[in-house]
């Protein structure tokens, strides 16, 4: 089916991004039929597997895959670039449309990916995503607007350490500091929520094999563990709204925040350019 043709029953409703401002996420219908997510899985096989595509872009060989996995979680940002299978999913136009009509915005550009891997919980080798705000991370943008999609490669849910939000927290304060995607203490963590006074109420996402989930930036979200006997497979694709761009931030004791895409971005003037055609293309509309 062609994406035009698709696009006005795939697209959130009226209601649907009423929600999505609510509570600071949204669950898409079936977006894609099995066969393609299945090629995707095979796309993600293959880069663990070191069958690479080689980069055209310069710099990223700190992003190389190794092959040396441990036996936790697995993240690799920018895993796209080395594989045409996972670009063609990180760039496709449909999850540019629908964080452009979640986030109201004309257009949407990428910011990174990160493919993930999360392996049957171990208890000597815990593999939870610890509560974190996406915007926590990226305090070199200018937007406080931006998306993420969540791409599960199976049917995937609170068995599986499905990914969880914390419902209507991207309307809290600041919560970007006291969080730590890297942690396994979900727990603890939670007590460094900022509430403003609203209560804490944690919403595991079931998805469909070819759902996909959505959520603000400063949503706080992560994942307990995996009690299936199959890895959760998934990838994260992080989007930036039409007006997202560079900005010098300095962190209370002094410091500049650095993102990876600062290194690899083409410069505009002194700073990089959020809008490198190469790391950041438009994905919405094309």
């Amino acid at each position: 089916m062609k994406l035009i043709d698709a696009l006005p029953v795939l697209l959130p409703t009226d209601d649907d991004v009423a929600f999505y401002a609510e509570h600071g996420y949204y669950v898409s219908k079936v977006l894609f039929p099995p066969e393609e997510i299945d090629a995707v899985l095979e796309a993600s096989e293959r880069f663990y597997r070191l069958e690479l595509d080689e980069p055209s872009a310069p710099g990223l060989e700190a992003y190389r895959p190794t092959g040396k996995y441990g036996a936790g979680l697995r993240k690799h940002d920018q895993s796209s670039m080395f594989s045409t299978g996972l670009r063609a999913l990180a760039t496709h136009p449909i999850l540019g449309a629908i964080a452009a009509r979640l986030a109201q915005t004309p257009s949407v550009r990428l910011w990174h990916e990160q493919l993930l891997y999360k392996p049957t919980d171990n208890p000597d080798k815990q593999s939870n995503v610890g509560w974190h705000t996406d915007r926590g991370y990226w305090k070199t943008c200018t937007s406080a607007n931006m998306i993420t999609a969540w791409v599960p490669f199976h049917d995937c849910d609170e068995e599986m350490g499905t990914i969880t939000m914390v419902d209507g927290s991207h309307r809290w304060p600041d919560n970007t500091a006291g969080l730590n995607f890297f942690s396994n203490d979900l727990e603890g963590l939670e007590k460094n929520f900022i509430t403003g006074g609203n209560p804490i109420v944690k919403v595991p996402i079931s998805l469909l094999k070819g759902q996909i989930s959505f959520h603000h930036c400063q949503t706080i979200h992560g994942s307990g563990p995996n009690r299936s006997p199959l890895p959760r497979r998934s990838i994260a694709v992080h989007m930036q709204d039409d007006a997202n761009r560079f900005r010098e931030y300095r962190y209370p004791d002094g410091r500049l925040a650095r993102h990876g895409n600062d290194l690899l971005c083409r410069k505009h003037g002194d700073y990089p350019d959020y809008t490198d055609p190469i790391f950041c293309p438009v994905i919405w509309p094309k």
